[in-house]
C-alpha cells in the first residue's frame, strides 16, 4: 500500500440491515391488506353493475311489453355474464290517478329473491298506466 491512501470498506452495517427488514416487515402486511380490500371491493362493483344492468333490461322490456298495462307483478331470471340474476318487479298504486310506481329488485340467488331480502340493486319508476283520460 502506498502511504497516505486510505483503504474504506463498503457495504451495509448489520443496523442498516435489520431496519430495513423491519421497515418491509412492517410495510408487506399493510400492503397485503390493501390490496385484499380492493379485490373484494372490485367484485362487489362488479355485481352492482350487473345487477343494474338486469334491472335496467328488465323495466325495458316490461315496458315494451306491456303495452300500457302496468298493474302486474313479475318475478324471472336473467342470464347475464355466466351467471342467472333472479329479479322480481312489484307495482303499486300512488296516491296520482293514472301513475303506478314500479320496483324492480335484483337479487344475488333464488333463495334471497324468495325471502325479498338482501336485493343487489333495486331501481324504482314512476309509470303511466292504460287509463285515458277524456
Amino acid at each position: 500500500m502506498t502511504p497516505g491512501l486510505r483503504v474504506t470498506e463498503q457495504g451495509f452495517t448489520l443496523v442498516e440491515v435489520m431496519v430495513a427488514l423491519f421497515i418491509v416487515a412492517v410495510a408487506l402486511p399493510a400492503l397485503m391488506f390493501q390490496l385484499g380490500t380492493q379485490l373484494s371491493s372490485s367484485g362487489a362493483l362488479q355485481d352492482k353493475t350487473l345487477a343494474s344492468w338486469v334491472a335496467q333490461d328488465q323495466l325495458a322490456i316490461h315496458s315494451l311489453q306491456s303495452g300500457g298495462n302496468t298493474a302486474t307483478d313479475l318475478q324471472g331470471e336473467r342470464l347475464l355474464a355466466g351467471r342467472e340474476w333472479p329479479w322480481q318487479l312489484s307495482t303499486q298504486a300512488t296516491p296520482v290517478p293514472g301513475m303506478v310506481r314500479q320496483t324492480l329488485s335484483v337479487y344475488p340467488d333464488a333463495v334471497a329473491r324468495q325471502r325479498q331480502r338482501d336485493a343487489v340493486v333495486e331501481i324504482t319508476v314512476y309509470a303511466r298506466t292504460a287509463t285515458r283520460y277524456e
